[in-house]
């Protein structure tokens, strides 16, 4: 059988597109803000957006729970020079089919009590994990094949594409209904360019086993998107207010724009780290993370002083007064935040290295304290949340850094 066939040069972040891929990143995270900026403005009332913010928030963790995973395994699977397609199609398929099955149940289980009784955001969500199902193996494929200019046109369209539906739907139809058709419609925009033509790998390459690493990441994802994006839901789970759900939306998806740009990044890290795995440069491996676990420590001390200076008011001045967050939420998401984009970070290493398994125990230590505080402490719901979130995260971070030290027996 023919040995792996791995893409190391040029070495680092030096290949061509590499510029290109993080500005579409930037450029698309960018899109994201404007399009949440839009819908807050266009709908002032946070209890009119509780749907749209609620759907966001389940989508959002279903998508790093199943959509990402399944990325990474494409893009791992490519980068070692084996072709994806149509070999991992039936994977493809389970894992989009286990996101809309989930996605459908939640929405259709809380429909009277979040989103007004309206059955159509049933529909919204199966055809979201649809088509960002093709979305994030089309990326998966240009990464892998290191057509990291062609990502960062991705992330540009889908993000352009949604803004101008929006814009378009709302003012036809002004429901908030109107804003999740327009993502819908974003990723369709991304049939043009064609991705599967660039799955130019061979069969002969052996597969790694798609349901241990998906199994190993997934359940790793799962409790890290919990603990990330579950926030705004669980503020509901301790009696907030109506409304409440929609503030701390708000609050958390803009302060986790480092933790989405590094999502829509680590495409482009993964085939290096992949790369040092596979030829066996371990000590490179752990420097890494050390620089990481030590960056992500001293810049989370530092987000949490940048909450509590002018957290509040950066979230009032973007989204309106009404979506404003207690100081001390602010503060105490925005540490969070950073430790939570560190430990992303750190977990790639152990993703390239095929350890995934690991990925569940650091993210679900983290769970585990969050979800401990956040019912011990008491007081009211955001900030029992809130608290609840920094403690569970800055532990996921010390577990993660702790676990990708750790040298593996073998490479997967």
């Amino acid at each position: 059988m023919s040995a792996p066939v791995v893409d190391v040069t040029p070495r680092g972040f030096r290949a061509p597109g590499t510029a290109f891929m993080v500005s579409g990143s930037l450029i698309g995270a960018i899109g994201v803000f404007i399009f949440q900026l839009y819908a807050a403005r266009v709908f002032p009332d946070p209890q009119t957006l509780d749907p749209f913010s609620a759907l966001w928030t389940t989508f959002f963790i279903l998508l790093t729970v199943l959509l990402v995973p399944l990325e990474q395994y494409v893009t791992r699977e490519v980068a070692r020079g084996r072709r994806s397609l149509p070999h991992d199609l039936r994977t493809m398929a389970a894992m989009v089919s286990i996101c809309s099955v989930l996605g459908a149940g939640f929405v259709a289980a809380t429909l009277g009590d979040v989103f007004d009784g309206n059955p159509q955001y049933i529909a919204l969500i199966v055809l979201l994990c649809v088509v960002y199902g093709f979305l994030y193996v089309g990326k998966g494929i240009l990464a892998g094949s290191r057509r990291f200019r062609d990502v960062g046109w991705v992330m540009i369209i889908e993000s352009a594409v949604r803004l101008l539906a929006g814009v378009i739907l709302v003012s036809l139809i002004r429901t908030p209904t109107s804003l999740v058709w327009a993502m819908v419609v974003g990723p369709l925009a991304l049939f043009a360019m064609a991705w599967w033509r660039h799955d130019h790998g061979t069969l002969d390459v052996e597969a790694t086993s798609p349901s241990k690493f998906l199994r190993g990441y997934v359940a790793g994802s799962a409790p890290a998107q919990l603990l990330l994006a579950g926030a705004p839901l669980a503020v509901l789970a301790f009696g907030g207010d109506s409304g409440l759900l929609s503030v701390l939306f708000f609050t958390f998806t803009l302060y986790r724009a480092p933790m989405t740009l590094i999502i829509s990044l680590q495409g482009r890290l993964l085939p290096y780290l992949v790369g040092l795995s596979v030829g066996g440069e371990h000590q490179s491996l752990g420097r890494i993370v050390r620089r990481v676990g030590i960056g992500g420590s001293v810049l989370t001390v530092l987000g949490a002083l940048a909450g509590w200076l002018i957290g509040p008011e950066v979230v009032a001045l973007t989204y309106g007064e009404a979506y404003e967050p207690a100081r001390t939420v602010a503060m105490l998401v925005a540490a969070g935040v950073v430790a939570a984009t560190t430990a992303q970070v750190a977990s790639q290493v152990l993703v390239a290295e095929g350890r995934t398994m690991r990925l569940g125990q650091s993210w679900g230590a983290g769970l585990l304290t969050a979800a401990v505080v956040a019912v011990l402490v008491g007081g009211a719901s955001d900030l029992r949340v809130a608290i609840g979130f920094v403690c569970g995260e800055v532990v996921a971070l010390a577990v993660m850094t702790f676990q990708a030290m750790r040298r593996p027996p073998a490479v997967a």
